[in-house]
């Protein structure tokens, strides 16, 4: 994942939100009960669906297994599951199976055929699916570093108000990548994301506005933002208000709020965080006393 400032997203998450379909027994209970946080009766439900083909008792079992919900925590049978419903032209499972191959989850990784899975569901007009092409194309993932194809299948995504997808491609719009640089349609795309409460828009567009690039430069705004996304828990918005907080910028000064923004941060894997942590503990920053114990513990887990 690419965590750099101003961040774009693969946004490659799986399919959890199937297609319209008329009542099934098994299948409706199973997903009341998924739905309510009662996994053991949604597996008991969705299971004795599936084994009637019912794709979506399929998908949701692929979900299940793939997040550990109600069962341990297994890529590889989350992988069959999801083989099953997308072997019945299942959209969301032909995405999620595509995801699995990307990212060599369950087996081993295969762009070529995370691209093949893509394309079925963008057949089908799938945002998700539309979305991730793009993201294949724009980090050349299994095809050559193509900015134009990419922000013309981000853009099939964003026009289905795909927030995944309005995000990539007002991130292309600030860059000037596979589309000519502008930072009001950028600004555009993010606000339709941040309206979802899609939190790497809400973190990008607090980035335009502290920067005043396609909106007026408005802190206090920035600041706004970044803690809406923060409080999502969101990374890259945890430093970025920590920063924010540091400097007295949008909001009164406080190393406190700041150390306590850029640990969640750290703690959420992000490394820059973790490397700044470091230096905190190195030189005694943000009202912390100096600490070479925990200066080299931030610097290892930061490699």
């Amino acid at each position: 994942m690419n965590w750099n400032r101003l961040a774009a997203s693969l946004a490659f998450a799986t399919g959890l939100i199937g297609l319209a379909a008329p009542a099934f027994a098994g299948y409706d209970e199973g997903r009341a009960a998924y739905l309510a946080h009662d996994y053991a009766t949604a597996l008991k439900e969705f299971s004795s669906a599936a084994a009637t083909g019912n794709a979506r008792a399929e998908n949701y079992l692929g979900i299940m297994f793939e997040r550990g919900l109600g069962v341990p925590r297994d890529y590889e049978r989350a992988l069959n599951w999801y083989r099953k419903a997308a072997a019945q032209g299942f959209a969301p499972a032909e995405t999620s199976v595509g995801y699995f191959y990307s990212e060599g989850l369950g087996t081993a990784r295969d762009y070529a055929q995370a691209m093949k899975w893509y394309r079925k569901a963008a057949g089908q007009n799938f945002a998700q699916a539309q979305n991730n092409i793009g993201a294949m194309y724009e980090n050349g993932y299994g095809v050559p570093v193509d900015p134009a194809q990419a922000a013309a299948w981000y853009r099939k995504a964003a026009d289905q108000g795909s927030a995944w997808g309005q995000t990539n491609l007002g991130f292309l719009y600030a860059r000037g990548k596979g589309v000519a640089q502008d930072d009001a349609t950028a600004v555009s795309l993010y606000r339709k994301a941040a309206a979802q409460n899609y939190p790497m828009a809400l973190n990008n567009l607090g980035f335009m506005t502290a920067e005043g690039r396609g909106v007026p430069q408005d802190d206090a705004a920035a600041a706004t933002l970044y803690r809406k996304a923060a409080d999502l828990n969101y990374p890259l918005a945890q430093f970025n208000l920590a920063k924010m907080y540091e400097d007295g910028k949008g909001v009164p000064q406080d190393d406190a709020q700041a150390m306590a923004w850029l640990t969640k941060a750290a703690d959420n894997g992000y490394k820059p965080a973790m490397r700044y942590l470091a230096q905190v503990y190195t030189r005694g920053l943000l009202g912390q006393s100096v600490s070479p114990d925990m200066a080299s513990r931030w610097e290892e887990k930061a490699r």
